[in-house]
């Protein structure tokens, strides 16, 4: 069954906690919230303090997207901030299996990422240490990226590699409604949305998204 992740980069920040209630009164169960560190991407959000002060003020899940570079000296920060999800970038890293069994022994889900232009040949050596693999669908870091139509082929080469192991997929950038139903279909679990929730009616987008991924 297919999730839809509201990014809270692409909430009004100014008014977060106004914004977070509402997410929680449209039936999101899951926050998908990026750290970004200016040197993987070019912009710069959140440090574990401030993903601490939203856990604590959520019933959400919260999956945090580490798109920084050496992930493995802020983890631990990280992990003390009580969150549910993290993913780390396989371009930020030589010590992705080190930081993956770290994350998981503390009792959070792991995930590793892969920008588009990354090949996915590694993901056979992290199966045994990951919960879902994330997919960037745009290059990350920048805000209004069209979603990239190649990813659904890294999609099912994913599914490919994965075969029955209870691991899922999830996308990130650029999905509306529309895209999301498709990813729905292709077997996509977890499907982050900024846009397409936030700009305009929020309660109209929060509506269209929530029916695009119902079965």
């Amino acid at each position: 069954m297919a999730e839809i992740l509201p990014s809270i980069f692409g909430a009004n920040l100014m008014a977060l906690k106004n914004e977070i209630t509402f997410l929680e009164a449209q039936g999101f169960r899951t926050l998908h919230l990026d750290m970004m560190d200016g040197s993987l991407v070019p912009n710069i959000a959140f440090g574990p303090d401030h993903v601490s002060v939203i856990k604590k003020n959520t019933a959400m899940k919260v999956d945090v997207h580490l798109m920084v570079s050496a992930p493995e000296k802020i983890i631990d920060k990280v992990i003390a901030a009580g969150v549910d999800m993290i993913s780390i970038h396989y371009e930020a890293t030589i010590h992705h299996i080190d930081i993956l069994q770290r994350i998981r022994k503390a009792g959070i889900k792991a995930g590793i990422v892969y920008n588009p232009s990354t090949p996915l040949s590694s993901l056979k050596y992290l199966l045994g240490y990951v919960d879902y693999v994330l997919l960037m669908s745009i290059n990350p870091g920048h805000w209004g990226q069209r979603f990239l139509e190649l990813t659904f082929e890294r999609v099912q080469e994913v599914r490919d590699i994965i075969g029955n192991k209870n691991i899922a997929i999830e996308i990130d950038g650029g999905v509306n409604a529309e895209i999301a139903t498709r990813l729905r279909e292709a077997g996509v679990s977890l499907i982050v949305v900024g846009g397409a929730l936030f700009n305009g009616d929020k309660m109209e987008n929060a509506a269209r998204l929530n029916a695009a991924i119902a079965e």
